[in-house]
């Protein structure tokens, strides 16, 4: 039975949501974190705006490519805004308490695609997963259908989310992260299906198709499984918490650095897609954008994870 001081303090951050939610949050202007590429001219007075329910993302034209690199100069003619995150407690699993506090985004287009830069304080770079192990993880949602919830939308009110995992991205760096990568010390006395030596990695040792059928998720079609990744994005749809689904067709790439005590995460997209479960961007001026990230060592997976209102998003002609 849990103790009547923890059903205070919930009761406490349910009314804190609600007024960020309803817009009552307090605007502060913000210095960017050192490290961070600082823009080329202030957005309001100071370097930044505090992001609430009423604030927006400015998204302005490129003059050069746009860059995927989270680290390239061409950042720093794009504006930043703060925006505030807060632990997820609508629904099982809850966050308990936020590690993450606050999103820096930046946003670029060129006419044809749009790019994000997403950055945030994190103590450790995680990017492998066993039982108790968890990935870093940073999303990116947009409304599909009019009064879409921000928490995932809701039925009937449709959300396009597009999630990058600090795990893909290191399948994508070095290597497929398999138990050899968490427990390089691992011993099989019979592994008569696989080809080559200890430690068997994966794909290499596992080319032939009658290895292959061992690998039942992969068999299915399971987009989770997939050995080869070119992307660490997915993108996916949602209509309310526990309906989240797959898209087969991703138009999304990203990258992600770990640096100096900072996740930079770089998604990109175009403006507009054949797909109509993609969010159309160009010339919506109703556009708005959602966040949420996870910070694995925290034990933060699936629904234990930060949280973001709706921004509205300026997207410059």
């Amino acid at each position: 039975m849990r103790k009547q001081p923890d059903s205070i303090a919930r009761i406490i951050n349910l009314v804190l949501i609600l007024l960020v939610v309803s817009g009552c949050g307090k605007e502060e202007v913000s210095q960017q974190p050192s490290g961070e590429p600082q823009p080329a001219a202030p957005v309001s007075p100071g370097d930044g705006i505090a992001v609430t329910g009423s604030a927006k993302l400015s998204v302005v034209r490129a003059t050069t490519e746009l860059a995927e690199d989270p680290y390239s100069e061409a950042w720093r003619a794009a504006p930043f805004a703060v925006v505030p995150m807060m632990p997820q407690q609508q629904t099982m699993p809850v966050l308990d308490t936020g590690t993450i506090t606050e999103l820096i985004v930046q946003s670029m287009h060129d006419g044809k695609d749009i790019a994000w830069r997403i950055s945030w304080a994190d103590a450790t770079p995680d990017g492998n997963v066993d039982v108790g192990r968890f990935t870093d993880a940073v999303a990116i949602q947009f409304p599909l259908d009019p009064g879409a919830s921000p928490t995932m939308g809701h039925i009937g009110g449709k959300v396009q989310i597009i999630h990058w995992k600090a795990l893909w991205q290191k399948d994508i760096d070095t290597h497929f992260q398999d138990v050899q990568d968490v427990h390089p010390n691992f011993w099989s006395d019979l592994y008569w299906f696989a080809e080559g030596k200890w430690p068997f990695p994966i794909p290499e040792a596992f080319q032939d198709p009658t290895s292959l059928q061992w690998f039942v998720a992969q068999q299915a079609g399971n987009p989770m499984a997939a050995f080869s990744r070119t992307s660490a994005v997915e993108e996916l749809v949602a209509e309310g918490f526990g309906t989240l689904t797959h898209q087969p067709n991703s138009a999304s790439t990203a990258r992600g650095v770990y640096k100096d005590g900072r996740w930079a995460v770089v998604i990109r997209r175009p403006l507009k897609t054949d797909d109509p479960l993609d969010a159309v961007l160009n010339g919506n001026p109703a556009t708005q954008i959602g966040f949420a990230v996870w910070d694995g060592s925290k034990d933060n997976v699936g629904g234990r994870k930060h949280w973001s209102n709706w921004t509205p998003l300026e997207i410059t002609q």
